[in-house]
C-alpha cells in the first residue's frame, strides 16, 4: 500500500510540475489599440551683425594717431554690447568692449603701428543668451 500511495503522489506531483512549467512558457500577448501624432516645429533665431560699418584713420604729422569706427546698431533682442576689433595685418587683433547703444569708437595708436603695418576693423554683437554676429572687415588703412 506505501508503494501505491508513493506512486500516486509522485504522479500527482509530476503532473502538477507539468503543468506548472507549461504555464510560465507561453509568450506574453498585448495589443495596443491607441495612436497618437504630433507635429513638431522648430525655428532658430540669427544674430544679426551691425551693418554699414566704416572705419577711418588719422595720420596727424605729429603725436598720435586716431582709429576710429561708426556702425549701424544691429537689430538683434538683447543686445548687451559689441566688440570692435582692429585686425593688424600681421594677424594681430586688438577688440575693444563699447555698451549696448553705442554706434562709433575711437582710441588712439601710436603712430609707428600703424605705419608699420595697415589695420582694418570689424564689429561684433554680442547678446545676452551668448551668441554673436560678426560685421564684414572695411577695407584697409594705414598712415
Amino acid at each position: 500500500m506505501t508503494t501505491v500511495r508513493r506512486s500516486i503522489l509522485l504522479l500527482t506531483l509530476t503532473l502538477a510540475v507539468a503543468l506548472a512549467g507549461a504555464g510560465s512558457t507561453t509568450p506574453a500577448q498585448a495589443s495596443f489599440g491607441d495612436s497618437a501624432s504630433s507635429t513638431t516645429s522648430i525655428t532658430t533665431a540669427a544674430v544679426a551683425a551691425p551693418t554699414n560699418v566704416v572705419g577711418k584713420l588719422t595720420c596727424p604729422s605729429k603725436g598720435d594717431a586716431t582709429m576710429s569706427a561708426t556702425w549701424t546698431a544691429s537689430t538683434s533682442a538683447r543686445v548687451t554690447g559689441y566688440l570692435v576689433n582692429v585686425i593688424f595685418s600681421d594677424g594681430y587683433v586688438q577688440s575693444s568692449e563699447v555698451a549696448a547703444n553705442a554706434t562709433s569708437w575711437s582710441a588712439p595708436i601710436p603712430k609707428y603701428n600703424v605705419t608699420a603695418y595697415s589695420i582694418e576693423y570689424s564689429v561684433t554683437t554680442q547678446t545676452a543668451y551668448g551668441w554673436t554676429a560678426e560685421s564684414p572687415k572695411t577695407g584697409a588703412f594705414q598712415c
